[in-house]
């Protein structure tokens, strides 16, 4: 069973045809979030998935008023993912040099070098036995990219808007229709940032690790594609995001 794709229709369920007073007290809190005051009783919400393949999941509306919704089920902790030739143009147009750029395509595909420095197409390494070898290049790299104007270049492509729509998402849930948290779009950008100081010995851009989808040493993948996929997670992001708002609380 695919448990992001029923999480999507449950959702859907939760809310489409429902009045606000008919939804359960976690729910009423998001809806009011997500719309203001201008929630009422008056009109049943709607809701339906996106059929694009974007960041938006769900679609709410009320009254004239949609709202787009990104799912996260929990299940997995991966928030994106694309072509590694994409994503090293993607690198190319935020001005980050050739050369750091390749720090992270070597360490994506795990060659071993040889004692002059020059790839070893024989030999690939797990992420464990690349970092032991090759961390101070991952070093070099983690600090090019973790800058203020890239982090939230990053957020927008990896969470918010992605890279085939010119709409942001408004709200990104966490979790099932049974017990699930949220944080505004806007709200999105001050949490990544304020985890942009973490020393992650992987790639990384603050709070988000950045890999091959499967490392696939052994070539036993039923997919093999998925060694040339750059995938992006984000781990803890429902506790992230629940301290996040915690700490906003008591501010």
């Amino acid at each position: 069973m695919n448990y992001g794709y029923q999480n999507e229709y449950d959702f859907v369920e939760l809310f489409n045809g429902k009045y606000f007073d008919e939804l359960d007290s976690n729910s009423k809190k998001f809806i009011k979030e997500l719309f203001g005051e201008i929630i009422d009783n008056s009109e049943p919400l709607k809701s339906w998935k996106n059929k694009m393949n974007q960041k938006a999941d769900i679609f709410i509306k009320y009254k004239n008023y949609i709202k787009s919704v990104s799912l996260k089920c929990g299940k997995s902790n991966s928030i994106h993912h694309e072509q590694i030739q994409e994503f090293k143009r993607y690198l190319e147009k935020l001005q980050i040099p050739y050369a750091i750029i390749e720090k992270y395509v070597s360490y994506h595909y795990g060659y071993k070098k040889d004692s002059l420095g020059k790839t070893d197409y024989n030999v690939r390494l797990s992420s464990e036995e690349y970092k032991e070898l090759y961390q101070s290049e991952l070093n070099i790299f983690n600090e090019s990219i973790n800058k203020t104007r890239i982090i939230v270049d990053m957020i927008d492509r990896f969470i918010i808007r992605g890279r085939n729509s010119d709409y942001d998402i408004d709200e990104l849930v966490c979790g099932t229709i049974d017990e699930y948290v949220w944080i505004m779009k806007y709200d999105l950008y001050d949490l990544v940032l304020s985890k942009r100081c973490l020393d992650f010995t992987s790639p990384h851009v603050a709070c988000m690790t950045i890999g091959p989808k499967k490392r696939d040493l052994k070539r036993e993948s039923r997919n093999n594609k998925d060694r040339y996929l750059v995938c992006i997670r984000w781990n803890f992001i429902k506790e992230d995001i629940i301290n996040f708002k915690k700490k906003s609380k008591r501010q």
